[in-house]
């Protein structure tokens, strides 16, 4: 896999394609698919990011995917946020 691959699938959003990406040898393939997912901010991305950021050999691996797990957990608290506004109005 090349990382144009990971930029296809980060467009298409296509997450099972960049959870799947996670997995890969290649250690610049599994960071560039962690911040991949982080920029998507899919709920479906949150367990396969947290396994990473704990078990993934490389550091900056592990980095990616802590900072990219952040960002998705922040953008579905937003999201949760927006959705009891609008209930409450």
């Amino acid at each position: 896999m090349q990382r144009k691959d990971i930029d296809t699938m980060r467009r298409a959003r296509d997450i099972g394609g960049l959870i799947g990406a996670l997995g890969d040898p290649g250690e610049n393939i599994r960071l560039t698919a962690a911040e991949a997912l982080g920029s998507v901010g899919d709920e479906r991305a949150m367990e396969p990011l947290e396994r990473l950021k704990f078990s993934d050999p490389a550091a900056e691996v592990r980095q990616a995917a802590s900072l990219a797990h952040a960002r998705v957990a922040g953008r579905l608290a937003q999201r949760k946020e927006v959705e009891t506004w609008r209930l409450q109005t």
